[in-house]
């Protein structure tokens, strides 16, 4: 087994280290790299750049464990970019790996604590909401490994969106994990017939294991269901493999920015008692594209601005819904949450010649300019600031389920207010001041 992340272990040390020593270094992780990097002659180079350096006599004036990682990962970086490939300090971890079963496989003191962080972390699943117009939103930060607990964590986040229209998978700030994990996310959002969807091909096993949706999964699936994918540039690892998975089959509108172009699940390696070099062993390989994403990332099918995803993502889906509506009783509150999701997306600015037009009295209500805003007072309530959605319809701060409209005569003079309803609906109110 091999990992997407490792968690962090305990603070590094920085003691000084003699040349023969880093002579040492450099042999171990050139000869680490031609033994288990995915790209035999990828890792050649790399060996061979930084022989060359420590020829060159590039690091005789790094005299700490610590900084000679860092310039070794900088010149690793130069021969061949690898976002994954990292040379680190780190004196505890290299503790941890030694009590592993094997180079690949943790022993038990390190899974138990692994499940300690992820159960304290609820497995990675941070929020799952339903939103307005009944579209289902999960946001999950890491892929962890499917323990019997995991499994039930993403049954009771699927089982939430189960009934919803169209649902949300937030990987904006997802730093990867397992490919199991991927897996079984995955699967929830295709029929029962296994699919087949990735192969990653280990080479210092030379052995290729693929990967097919599951037969069976705890709950409802929803294979139809309009499904997006929110991703950024820190979209990493597993949640990249998820996103280009769905996008290669179909199945997601990927909404955000492109990610990063980091491909190849990554192994641990003990240097020496200081040092652990995180190695690229292994590589995606699509059923559809035969390809993957490292060095290009996963490019959006709806590019935007990451702050902005979820709001591009619910404006797509809530014009799928209404598109797909008949029924003017259903269309109500779609076009209702869609004016609002297009007017936070293009915000509408009022200039104050406008603001000092609508002020005035309506009956019970009064509306005020205050600053550079516009606000709304009911009989015996509390002002609320009014936000505008377009040029005369407004929402009420704090009252999602009212919003106020100015209509106009023909000569653009405000005669009267309208409270608009969710539901639809409204009370009118003539200007009397």
């Amino acid at each position: 087994m091999f990992l997407y992340f490792l968690c962090l272990s305990a603070a590094a040390q920085h003691p000084a280290f003699t040349a023969a020593e880093k002579d040492s270094v450099v042999e171990r992780v050139a000869e680490l790299l031609e033994q288990n990097y995915v790209f035999p002659d990828k890792a050649k180079d790399m060996g061979n750049y930084i022989r060359s350096q420590y020829q060159r006599k590039a690091y005789d004036q790094v005299n700490s464990y610590q900084h000679f990682a860092q310039a070794m990962s900088s010149d690793l970086q130069k021969a061949h970019r690898d976002g994954h490939l990292n040379l680190k300090n780190d004196p505890g971890l290299v503790k941890m790996l030694k009590s592993w079963k094997s180079a690949s496989e943790p022993g038990p003191e390190v899974l138990r604590e692994h499940l300690r962080k992820a159960e304290r972390s609820n497995f990675g699943f941070t929020k799952v909401e339903r939103l307005p117009g009944n579209i289902g939103y999960i946001n999950f930060t890491q892929f962890f490994p499917v323990s019997e607990q995991a499994r039930q964590t993403v049954a009771a986040a699927m089982a939430f969106v189960a009934n919803t229209d169209a649902v949300v998978l937030d990987m904006r700030y997802n730093g990867g994990g397992h490919p199991e994990m991927v897996q079984l996310v995955m699967s929830y959002f295709f029929d029962v017939k296994p699919i087949h969807y990735n192969s990653i091909y280990d080479r210092p096993r030379n052995t290729t294991k693929e990967y097919h949706t599951l037969a069976e999964v705890d709950g409802e699936r929803m294979p139809k269901t309009d499904l997006y994918v929110l991703t950024s540039s820190n979209t990493f690892s597993a949640a990249k493999e998820l996103t280009y998975n769905l996008q290669s089959l179909k199945r997601a509108t990927i909404v955000g920015e492109t990610t990063a172009g980091g491909a190849h699940p990554v192994q641990p390696f003990i240097v020496n008692d200081q040092l652990v070099l995180d190695i690229p062993v292994a590589r995606s390989i699509n059923a559809i594209t035969q390809t993957n994403w490292e060095g290009t990332g996963v490019l959006p099918d709806v590019k935007v601005e990451a702050d902005k995803a979820l709001l591009k993502a619910q404006e797509l889906a809530l014009n799928e819904l209404l598109l797909s509506s008949t029924d003017a009783q259903d269309r109500t509150p779609l076009e209702w949450e869609l004016q609002y999701v297009k007017s936070e997306l293009q915000p509408v600015q009022l200039d104050k010649k406008v603001q000092s037009k609508y002020a005035g009295r309506y009956g019970e209500r009064i509306v005020r300019v205050q600053g550079n805003e516009l606000y709304y007072e009911q009989k015996g309530k509390a002002e609320r600031k009014l936000i505008p959605i377009t040029d005369t319809i407004f929402r009420i701060e704090g009252i999602p389920n009212l919003r106020v409209e100015m209509v106009k005569d023909e000569k653009g003079n405000v005669k009267k207010l309208l409270e608009l309803r969710e539901g639809g609906g409204f009370n009118e109110f003539a200007r009397s001041h």
